[in-house]
């Protein structure tokens, strides 16, 4: 299904509405007796030792969270094998992608699937200067390679208006059937946008009300045949959603960022406190976190929106 332009355009003001009706910083996975009557916030931390590997068995008592500066009560850590995915690949097929690129990327692709357990989900969208839903949230996995197999690279590229479609595909799922998950964007592109209707200032702001991880792949080189890493829009999507940016070395090294970009979100602590800041004024607030038990590499979200309005109406059925 390919989406037409008018709509991509259109799309801005519904998608910032859309998100921020969700609020999706306020956590979903508790008793919603004690969701209804206070405002929390969760955020998917991920914690690595000193060489890297990932630090298992940590507990509420082990972190600090700051926002804006101010230390918060973390209130639950829940362990990361309890939470299923979310998946959503964004897949450029512009004319820049042909040969080996696309064939490579979407050989990548045919792995990651193999790493999706029975309670994971998945949709692919393939981007140039249209956007087109390859396999959509629900369909049968069995029909993906078919589905790849159909795409071809050609026209330009229109990443941010893609985003804002990979937005809206997560916000429609979540008031669908999908239950309590953990959610990714994997991009992956060559290059720098060259045909959306929206810039990327409309387009920072909705990932971030979405609360999705997004990781960036960087297929870009330079006029010699240089790999290069992302770009500055690819850096700041991934910095401020709690996801990575990375380079790609060499195209047979797409399987491998795919195993590792699965093993890091099966590897995420889910992290919950209520706001010490009972202002319920819509503005972004700036997040940290750390280990304060021992040596360790903490990422996650630079931030997140707060709830805005009264909160009885926050409070209200969706």
């Amino acid at each position: 299904m390919s989406i037409n332009p008018l709509y991509r355009y259109l799309l801005v003001p519904a998608a910032l509405l859309l998100a921020a009706q969700l609020a999706p910083s306020t956590a979903t996975d508790l008793p919603q007796t004690f969701k209804s009557n206070v405002d929390l916030v969760s955020l998917d931390v991920c914690v690595r030792d000193p060489s890297g590997g990932f630090m298992a068995n940590l507990t509420a008592d082990d972190f600090l969270v700051l926002e804006n500066g101010k230390p918060q009560r973390v209130l639950f850590v829940v362990p990361s094998d309890a939470v299923p995915l979310t998946v959503l690949l964004l897949i450029d097929r512009s004319a820049s992608m042909r040969g080996q690129k696309l064939e490579r990327a979407l050989e990548a692709v045919t792995q990651l699937l193999k790493l999706l357990g029975p309670k994971d989900q998945l949709a692919i969208l393939a981007f140039n200067q249209r956007t087109v839903r390859a396999h959509a949230f629900g369909d049968d996995p069995a029909r993906v390679p078919a589905a790849l197999a159909s795409l071809k690279a050609t026209g330009t590229t229109a990443l941010n208006d893609a985003l804002l479609v990979a937005a809206n595909d997560l916000v429609r799922a979540r008031r669908g059937d999908l239950p309590e998950t953990r959610e990714a964007i994997i991009v992956l592109s060559d290059g720098e946008d060259t045909a959306s209707l929206v810039g990327f200032e409309e387009v920072l702001p909705v990932l971030r009300r979405t609360g999705s991880l997004v990781y960036a792949i960087s297929l870009r080189t330079d006029a010699r045949g240089e790999w290069l890493g992302a770009n500055w829009p690819l850096l700041a999507l991934a910095r401020d959603t709690g996801g990575r940016a990375l380079g790609v070395p060499r195209l047979a090294a797409l399987p491998d960022l795919y195993r590792d970009i699965d093993a890091e979100v099966r590897h995420l602590y889910r992290i919950g406190y209520l706001s010490a800041d009972k202002r319920r004024d819509g503005q972004w607030r700036s997040l940290s976190v750390r280990v304060i038990s021992r040596d360790a590499r903490v990422q996650t979200r630079a931030g997140y929106y707060a709830a805005h309005g009264s909160r009885r109406n926050a409070s209200a059925p969706e």
